[in-house]
């Protein structure tokens, strides 16, 4: 196949590494990609997977010139389909590609992104040939706002993950960081940003003596987490790390991976922690249930999903894994497990590779 996919988002984030991974493995299949991105700070970063990102800007909605380009960057490439990765852009591109006779499908990243007005709700209808979410929360969204949607224009495919060759075990990575080896040590990695909601979990483990936070990412919220964490008298033991190019060395380093968030879609952070076999301590975020409860044994879970998102609710959960060791090596055991046996990457890319062809109607 011809896979031609654009991405319109003007920062590096989780979405942008879940498909630049998706798109390199379908690349090694035999496939050609090509990776359009509207950014060359996206376009630089995605190019490191070993991909083709030429620069194709697509505008707002009332960009009238961007279908025009869209439809003539498809042509010239020749592409049997084409993978859409952000909602924002989705109606020039969509639009562009029927015009060159593309079939389109969408990749929908974030539990935010749902057609609300009658516009997206035509173009979801009538121009996206697929969506494909990797939540059943938010599937369920789509149905009851596209009551009328065709059953073969929705589906779910859950995130895959694998843990890339070389990462140190436990030891080795805690010795890295100059971490105590026999130290409880939670972690968030994510981008520095409102939405993450780093502050409720630098409340959290406040609330919890006995183990060592660290926190991965930066943006702009990084100076006023530093400060709450100094006038809540923690800042020696929630430790800031910055930006990380390789985050597998410090999931080694973790007993729990917690994620704060107010809206996720299957965060990136919950498959990498799970096939790293770390655990993962979450709000009630788009994905959560789906990965860490639905199907699992209670007695021996791959993480929890608190009630609510409140820093109390969520420090109560972080204190019972933070203090019970065994249930700590349950979970641990419980995640790898999880990952290995529901969300690998060769069932993933293999879903995909099944959905692009049948979209194109390419032979297999």
């Amino acid at each position: 196949m011809r896979i031609a996919a654009h991405n319109g988002a003007p920062i590096w984030g989780g979405a942008e590494i879940a498909v630049s991974r998706l798109l390199a493995a379908l690349q090694e299949r035999g496939h050609t990609v090509r990776f359009f991105c509207n950014r060359p700070l996206v376009a630089e970063r995605a190019a490191a997977y070993g991909l083709e990102t030429p620069i194709l800007k697509v505008g707002g909605d009332i960009s009238l010139v961007s279908s025009f380009r869209v439809a003539r960057a498809l042509h010239r490439f020749d592409a049997d389909v084409l993978l859409v990765g952000t909602f924002r852009k989705t109606l020039h591109l969509a639009l562009g590609a029927r015009a060159a006779r593309v079939p389109v499908v969408s990749r929908i990243g974030l539990s935010r992104d749902v057609p609300r007005n009658a516009k997206y709700r035509w173009l979801f209808r009538r121009v996206v040939r697929r969506t494909v979410v990797s939540a059943t929360d938010v599937a369920a969204e789509y149905r009851r706002i596209l009551p009328t949607l065709a059953d073969d224009r929705l589906q779910v495919i859950p995130k895959g993950m694998e843990v890339p060759d070389g990462v140190p075990d436990q030891t080795e990575a805690r010795k890295r960081l100059g971490l105590d080896p026999s130290a409880v040590v939670v972690g968030a990695l994510a981008r520095l940003v409102p939405e993450k909601r780093l502050d409720r979990f630098i409340e959290a483990v406040a609330r919890v003596p006995g183990c060592i936070a660290l926190i991965a990412g930066d943006g702009p919220e990084r100076a006023g987490l530093e400060e709450q964490a100094r006038q809540l008298g923690e800042i020696d033991r929630i430790r800031f790390l910055g930006h990380l190019d390789d985050p597998w060395p410090l999931y080694a380093a973790l007993d729990l991976l917690v994620v704060s968030s107010d809206r996720e879609s299957m965060a990136n952070t919950m498959m990498e922690a799970l096939a790293s076999g770390v655990p993962v301590l979450s709000t009630p975020v788009s994905g959560a249930r789906d990965v860490l409860v639905e199907g699992v044994d209670p007695q021996a879970p791959p993480g929890r999903v608190v009630s609510g998102f409140a820093p109390g609710i969520l420090s109560t959960a972080l204190q019972r894994i933070v203090h019970e060791p065994d249930l700590r090596r349950r979970m641990a055991d419980a995640a790898r497990r999880r990952a290995a046996e529901h969300f690998d990457m060769k069932t993933y890319v293999d879903r995909w590779e099944a959905t692009l062809r049948e979209v194109a109607g390419t032979p297999s």
